[in-house]
């Protein structure tokens, strides 16, 4: 029988202090849900396998500080074996992986073994043997109290939704969670939950992933990853990881890497802008990119295209020139003036036999005399 609530209420006076504890320091709390988001295509499996990884080995990864000292490998567990009710010792599991995206066999032990991964400490289940396994299972519940692993990995977030559950009903994707939650509490087990991005352009990130916003609210910490607008020498395109809620410690800042060949993560910087920055720039950029271009734009590349190559032309034929190809004398005067100013182009007065003449050039360096025109 199900004892009271009555039977567990105390004063907070009573309730001891316990300092959070986490898988990776500021980012990845123990005894929570985080939420890792991104668009697709952007390598979050990548990335959630090189944490895995790291961990699993006992490894610093790029997420840490120069402080952080990990242990080396699994330690060993006393587990209550409920069953023939004895308490035995175990070694216990660093992570646990349940992917409906990947192959372990076709594409993660790759990964693994490409960040030198400690196999005997990362347990999975294979895709095929996956078909209803959901949060709610019971197997779920027995896994983590056999093998109390320090991170539990579930990809993608909306594939172990029970038949029935919608992500984006508040109710129902909050009852879900609420197992999850508990287990996390139970056993100060981290789960970390793969999200996929929606197509919305907008600065703020609880509006970008599928799914209700309750799910950012249930999570203790959320990352995202996407693009940013660099690229190193070699080409790359330079990624980024930002901490976009904490609720147990400072938002960190935001770290930068690269994808070499291969897809092995490499670290690449740190940067104090966050999602709603990356995505400002991006709609700058593009906002610039698809701005139509006036006249005058069109005349300024029209004179340097006529006069390249040292050529020099009367400012007469030049004019002619652009008001064939539709150019009005005004963007016309205003072009040519902006060109000068900047030292781009010159104009000079010279006498073409009896009659002087104003030719125009491409600047070498020197000013020309200021004057009118024909």
């Amino acid at each position: 029988m199900q004892s009271s609530i009555l039977e567990h209420f105390r004063k907070v006076e009573d309730v001891e202090e316990q300092e959070i504890q986490w898988v990776i320091p500021r980012w990845i709390p123990k005894g929570g849900i985080t939420l890792l988001v991104g668009d697709g295509g952007i390598g979050k499996t990548n990335l959630w396998s090189y944490l895995v990884s790291r961990l699993s080995a006992g490894l610093p990864t790029m997420l840490d500080n120069e402080e952080v000292e990990r242990e080396a490998g699994p330690g060993n567990v006393a587990v209550l074996d409920i069953k023939n009710g004895v308490l035995t010792e175990k070694i216990n599991t660093t992570c646990i992986y349940f992917s409906k995206e990947d192959s372990t066999s076709k594409r993660l032990k790759k990964n693994f073994e490409m960040y030198d991964a400690n196999m005997e400490s990362i347990g999975t289940v294979d895709v095929e043997h996956l078909a209803g396994f959901t949060y709610k299972s019971q197997d779920l519940d027995e896994l983590i109290d056999r093998e109390r692993p320090a991170l539990v990995v579930f990809d993608p977030i909306q594939a172990f939704f029970p038949n029935g559950s919608s992500m984006t009903s508040r109710q129902q994707s909050r009852q879900v969670l609420d197992h999850l939650v508990r287990l996390a509490q139970e056993y100060d087990t981290a789960f970390l939950l793969v999200c996929h991005t929606n197509k919305k352009k907008t600065e703020d990130w609880r509006q970008r992933f599928t799914g209700s916003a309750d799910l950012a609210d249930i999570a203790r910490s959320v990352i995202y990853t996407a693009y940013t607008e660099m690229r190193l020498e070699t080409g790359e395109r330079v990624r980024y990881i930002s901490n976009e809620k904490n609720s147990y410690a400072k938002q960190e800042s935001t770290v930068l890497y690269v994808m070499k060949d291969g897809g092995r993560i490499e670290f690449a910087g740190m940067s104090e802008k966050r999602f709603a920055d990356y995505v400002a720039d991006e709609g700058k950029r593009t906002k610039e990119s698809a701005k139509p271009r006036g006249q005058k734009e069109i005349c300024r590349e029209m004179i340097l295209n006529l006069l390249k190559g040292g050529k020099r032309m009367p400012v007469k034929e030049l004019n002619e020139s652009l008001e064939a190809a539709g150019i009005g004398r005004k963007a016309i005067d205003v072009a040519k003036s902006e060109l000068e100013h900047e030292g781009i182009i010159v104009r000079r007065r010279e006498n073409v036999g009896s009659t002087p003449r104003w030719m125009i050039s491409l600047s070498q360096g020197g000013v020309g005399e200021a004057g009118g025109e024909e």
